[in-house]
């Protein structure tokens, strides 16, 4: 999803620092900086080597205001927070003029939730996955890309991963022979996309 290897890095939501890990295995002049709210997380990223800001993702730009990266990433991050567009709003201004965004985030169009929802009569709560209990927010693809548009992105690519059962891995080849309208929208679990700025910094 990167386009081109990035400087300086700012990872929102990064948990133990295992993006990191992997980005600088594939970049490594990269300089990667973390936005982690939860300390024994951001503990664990600091022992990879990231800088972390130990802060609410939606206080992340107080901490970063005079800083910009050539690549933000918000993987499985916006749908946890009360007002993504907000905390998008303010990425945008931490962005380089040529910098990309990258964004993982689930789709609630996918066949389980009609399953749990017209078949079972109740609405889904798991422990992880598109129905997470911690999840806020919830988005289907023209969600995603109204949410990107109307926070100044201009979507430049789209990667689907596919499941029959998002829960199942085993599902994917099934989902894979079935990944084209109109099956796509039900059994894609996750869209990622990368973004540039639609205009420019004054």
């Amino acid at each position: 999803m990167i386009e081109h290897p990035p400087r300086r890095v700012l990872d929102v939501g990064c948990g133990a620092g295992g993006t990191a890990v992997l980005l600088r295995q594939r970049f490594p002049d990269a300089v990667v900086v973390g936005v982690e709210p939860d300390a024994a997380l951001a503990e664990l990223a600091r022992a990879q080597g990231v800088t972390v800001i130990e802060a609410p993702v939606e206080r992340a730009s107080v901490h970063l205001e005079n800083d910009r990266f050539d690549l933000i990433i918000c993987a499985d991050v916006l749908e946890h927070l009360q007002d993504p567009w907000k905390a998008l709003h303010e990425l945008r201004e931490l962005l380089a003029p040529a910098g990309q965004l990258v964004t993982s985030i689930p789709n609630v169009r996918h066949v389980s939730t009609f399953w749990s929802l017209g078949v079972l009569g109740t609405w889904p709560r798991r422990t992880r996955g598109i129905h997470d209990a911690t999840h806020l927010r919830f988005f289907a693809r023209r969600d995603i890309l109204d949410l990107g548009a109307s926070c100044g992105f201009r979507m430049r690519r789209e990667r689907r991963n596919m499941r029959l059962l998002e829960a199942a891995a085993w599902s994917l080849p099934a989902a894979k022979l079935l990944d084209f309208w109109p099956f796509r929208p039900f059994l894609t679990f996750q869209y990622l996309h990368r973004w540039d700025l639609a205009t420019p910094h004054r």
